[in-house]
């Protein structure tokens, strides 16, 4: 189980580069990077999920996905708000990709949110070193 959370981090800090790298190379196109940075949730999420409830496949719903974790850790509720606006976000995108775009406050917070959670999930998860300190020493991801 270990070896797949860590893949599932692994793709989560593949997508949030990507995103980080879209956002700023293509300013005026961030629809790409707005799901990338729901992918990149997702996949952090997807890995507390298989962390807190072994024998349960990932859901695709997010109402779900953090209802059911809350229930093993009340404390995950303060993370509800910012995943559902990242998804929001998302959503938006998809519907109108040639039309959205995030000013730069809210392209920063998006950023900041998704390593809130991240460093929260990994923490809780008992994630190697490596995985603690991916962004904190990098500064390609330093916001």
């Amino acid at each position: 189980m270990k070896e797949k959370i860590e893949q599932l981090f692994t793709e989560g800090d593949s997508y949030l580069k990507d995103a980080k790298a879209l956002f700023f190379a293509n300013e005026d196109k961030h629809s790409d990077s707005s799901c990338f940075c729901c992918e990149a949730v997702k996949r952090y999420i997807d890995a507390y999920e298989m962390f807190l409830f072994e024998r349960v496949a990932p859901s695709k719903n997010y109402h779900v996905v953090m209802h059911t974790i809350a229930q093993k850790d009340p404390k995950f509720k303060q993370f509800n708000e910012k995943v559902y606006e990242i998804k929001c976000f998302a959503d938006e995108a998809k519907k109108e990709p040639e039309n959205f775009f995030l000013y730069d406050d809210e392209i920063d917070e998006v950023l900041k949110n998704i390593l809130m959670i991240r460093k929260y999930i990994a923490s809780k998860v008992r994630l190697g070193k490596e995985f603690m300190e991916e962004f904190s020493h990098n500064d390609f991801m330093a916001i």
